[in-house]
Order: C-alpha cells, then sequence, then structure tokens
C-alpha cells in the first residue's frame, strides 16, 4: 500500500510540529489524579470542514474544530474499569488546547485522522 503521509512533510500543505498532551488519571483513596505526558508530534493541522462537523459525536458538533493528519498514533483514551485509565488526546496547538473528539486509525497508509474540538482547559 502507498503511504500518502510522506505528502503531508510539505511545508506548503501546511506540516507542522505540535504537542500531544496525554492525560493518565488514578483512583487513590477516593480521588483522581491527574498527570500528563507531552509528546512531540508532526504533521498536518486545518480547520474542519462542514463535512466533517458530521463526524463528531453530537454533543461537540456545536464547537470550533480542527482536523489533524499525523503519523503519530492519537488516542481517544481508554477505561478498562480498574484504578488508571486515560483521557482521549490533547492538541496543543495555536497558543489553544484542543480535545480529540473523533479518531480514524488509518496507519495501514501511514497516517491517523483526528478531529478535535476546542476546549476551556
Amino acid at each position: 500500500m502507498t503511504n500518502i503521509f510522506t505528502a503531508w512533510l510539505d511545508p506548503e500543505l501546511g506540516f507542522l510540529v505540535f504537542t500531544v498532551r496525554r492525560l493518565t488519571y488514578r483512583l487513590s483513596q477516593g480521588a483522581a489524579a491527574v498527570t500528563h505526558t507531552d509528546f512531540l508530534a508532526e504533521g498536518c493541522i486545518h480547520p474542519g470542514t462542514p463535512e466533517m462537523v458530521q463526524l463528531l459525536p453530537e454533543e461537540e458538533r456545536h464547537k470550533e474544530f480542527i482536523a489533524i493528519y499525523t503519523g503519530f498514533p492519537l488516542s481517544l483514551g481508554s477505561n478498562p474499569g480498574g484504578v488508571n485509565w486515560t483521557a482521549a488526546d490533547r492538541i496543543l496547538y495555536d497558543g489553544r488546547i484542543w480535545k480529540l473528539a473523533k479518531l480514524r486509525d488509518w496507519s495501514q497508509f501511514g497516517y491517523y485522522q483526528g478531529l478535535a474540538v476546542l476546549t476551556d482547559e
């Protein structure tokens, strides 16, 4: 299969380096403590299109959002039911924090597509 992600390494298409923040929660003595790890990722970030808004969860459709194309393995989080869980990745871009709301794993083509909504964090 063709790896199309290499085409996005072109600065003319919007290639940039951005930060992915992964939040980890740990339940301890009835309270949840949160820590985070920051990763540098590269790819393209563009404003979301009107057609993409339909891909967002309904409760997120009224928010400003961006489309992310990256080779970095983004995550919507996981909650296996224990004392540790992770939240959806945060994207630090343009001086603001965006929460990953939709993820398409197209790693067989060399990239992930994410839609992230603006947060108040």
